[in-house]
């Protein structure tokens, strides 16, 4: 059927639809285009549910920004019933039919593993078909998955480029994207007065990202003259909007890393992240529960927030509340959970962690007690120069505990952990000298 034929379809279809506000049917439309701009001022009229049921008519015979509109309908349960499998099924009618917007929003879904099953590949394909088109919001996203090397090999050449391209069509993503690739020197020439310049085009569009990196920018005086007032005051802006990493850091600035203490806005500025989830937040709000600081110590609720955040990967928190299980600080002593905490940290690279996994195998806390498999987490540790690992380590080598006993090395391990503010191994090296 020709374009004519659908039109004369969509009439007869069309005919009895459109309702006013008193949910009257009023005139029939001479047109597809008229009915699709009568269902967008419907939808600007609140009549949702009137201007979802055109969108649909308009969808099921072809029209590709309706299928895409009521596709959008579907996803956010706006005059329909919310349904992200549905949302899918049109995106993809509209993107094969060569939507960019469309073609955008379905590699977006696959990106999420929404309303669909995660395909990195096919968000890849999707966004590359609207980034030929000129989509910013598509380059703007090829341009992340190259800048993060998801789904396609890391290239911060092609993610500038990407960028660029995306920043000069207004993209603000991509704007602050920029930024960060000029105040880290991502294939391009380091240069903290150009990061600034995209930092404050992306500020002005409001992208609280930006906005805070700028803000990081005067508290630092980079790439601007410092000022840590202007510094705050972008912070404000950015955790107005949301940005949970802006709030948490304001609560530590009203802690005192900033030049005015206020503990009241402190908590204020952090229960708004934690509010959010912000694994961060929760562990700050688990120590200062834990150490008694502007809250009164509590081991119960540290416990809480150290749970909460180490769920979400937080590597410290999953640490200190493995600590808290081997000591019974909050929770009931439970030597096996301590060290299944510690090992998740530690498999993630926790360094407080692998130690602490060497002195549970030292002492057989939770583990059978083996010298061997200390020194082997000692050592991880110790690689990465961490003080209380090197003298363990230091200790195990001149006892011979794991290893064969060699002064030299013990003497040598020691030494470094003392460079390091080792307490412990200060005393160890006066005892060894006498």
């Amino acid at each position: 059927m020709g374009k004519q034929g659908v039109l004369l379809l969509l009439l007869l279809l069309l005919s009895a639809i459109t309702h006013s506000a008193s949910g009257q049917v009023s005139m029939q439309k001479d047109s597809a285009d008229v009915c699709y701009a009568q269902a967008h001022e419907d939808y600007g009229a609140g009549l949702y549910d009137v201007a979802a049921s055109k969108l649909r008519v308009l969808a099921e015979n072809g029209y590709a920004d309706a299928q895409y509109d009521f596709g959008l309908c579907c996803y956010n349960g706006v005059g329909v019933v919310q349904d992200p499998y549905e949302a899918v099924r049109w995106f993809r009618m509209a993107a094969e039919a060569g939507l960019a917007d469309a073609q955008y929003t379905l590699g977006r879904c696959y990106e999420q593993g929404d309303g669909v099953a995660l395909s990195i590949d096919s968000a890849v394909e999707w966004y590359g078909k609207a980034a030929i088109q000129g989509s910013a919001q598509a380059l703007c996203a090829m341009g992340v998955l190259y800048y993060s090397g998801t789904g396609v090999e890391q290239d911060y050449l092609v993610a500038t480029e990407l960028f660029s391209r995306a920043a000069n069509q207004g993209d603000a993503d991509a704007m602050s994207y920029l930024g960060t690739c000029y105040a880290n020197g991502y294939s391009v020439k380091q240069d903290d007065y150009v990061a600034v310049r995209w930092y404050m085009k992306a500020a002005e569009l409001g992208h609280a990202e930006a906005i805070y990196n700028l803000g990081g920018c005067y508290d630092a005086g980079v790439g601007v003259d410092w000022d840590p007032d202007k510094a705050v005051e972008l912070y404000e802006q950015a955790a107005g909007l949301g940005l949970s990493v802006a709030q948490l850091e304001l609560a530590l600035h009203y802690m005192g890393t900033g030049r005015k203490i206020d503990e009241e806005k402190a908590l204020e500025w952090l229960y708004e992240a934690v509010g959010q989830g912000d694994a961060d937040a929760q562990y700050l709000m688990a120590q200062l529960y834990y150490e008694g600081r502007i809250v009164p110590k509590e081991y119960a609720k540290a416990v809480k927030w150290f749970k909460l955040a180490a769920a979400q990967g937080h590597t410290d928190a999953q640490c200190d509340l493995g600590f808290c299980y081997l000591v019974g600080h909050g929770t009931l002593r439970d030597k096996e959970m301590a060290v299944r905490w510690f090992v998740h940290a530690a498999e993630l690279g926790n360094v407080r962690a692998q130690h602490n996994i060497g002195v549970c195998y030292y002492e057989g806390l939770g583990l059978q007690q083996s010298y061997t498999d200390a020194v082997k987490w000692f050592a991880l540790a110790a690689d990465k120069g961490y003080p209380d690992a090197l003298y363990y380590l230091g200790v195990c080598y001149n006892n011979g505990y794991g290893v064969e006993a060699d002064r030299s090395t013990a003497v040598k391990l020691l030494r470094s952990a003392k460079k390091l503010g080792s307490n412990e191994a200060k005393e160890a090296l006066r005892v060894l000298s006498e």
